[in-house]
């Protein structure tokens, strides 16, 4: 076996291992807290806020009123809005926490770490036991280096949320499509046999 393909083989049984050890119930009250939400603002810093910009984006598709926490666009937060937190581990999420709970927000986290001063913050936690901080007790471990595996799987988590989500309400990718921006022709485009990129 080539070191690729072992390597490969590892970190999606790593995947697998994460995955898996989700609760389903604590993903069914994240889904409930999402569609009763006025609004959603998620949080995320560093590669997680790549998880982020996908989930909002994922999120604004199906109809939901999402934003990006820090972006420009991103409105006040108050009483019946809903403010996740990827990974909630810093000081800085700690901080947004704090100020979301002060406005009146529901405050949820996906975090390996529910039982820390940043869960004791939330009305409600999804346990992610990805690798955060190579062995500290409760975290699935990786051989790959710092919070990757986490970073990762949070990723697919997200995406598995939005599929979960699509259930629960009746929207459809077709009906999500039709939202995806028209700034860049994504939906019309073709690439001839010559390779000409035609835009129709």
């Amino acid at each position: 076996m080539s070191r690729y393909r072992e390597i490969a083989a590892q970190v999606l049984d790593e995947h697998r291992q994460v995955l898996l050890d989700v609760d389903p119930g604590e993903l069914d009250r994240l889904l409930e807290a999402i569609v009763s939400a006025k609004r959603i603002q998620v949080f995320g810093m560093g590669r997680m806020q790549c998880s982020v910009r996908a989930f909002v984006m994922r999120l604004m598709h199906m109809g939901f009123d999402a934003h990006v926490v820090y972006d420009t666009t991103c409105p006040n937060i108050g009483k019946g809005d809903l403010l996740i937190v990827n990974a909630a581990c810093t000081a800085v999420s700690y901080l947004v926490m704090t100020l979301a709970k002060k406005a009146g927000a529901t405050i949820a986290a996906i975090t390996a770490h529910p039982e820390s001063k940043h869960g004791q913050l939330c009305d409600l936690t999804v346990r992610l036991r990805g690798q955060v901080h190579p062995g500290r007790e409760g975290e699935i471990p990786s051989i790959q280096p710092m919070a990757a595996l986490f970073e990762q799987t949070i990723f697919v988590l997200e995406d598995i949320i939005i599929q979960l989500l699509m259930e629960k309400t009746g929207i459809t990718a077709v009906q999500m499509a039709q939202r995806h921006t028209n700034l860049d022709g994504y939906m019309e485009f073709n690439v001839e046999d010559d390779d000409t990129v035609v835009v129709v």
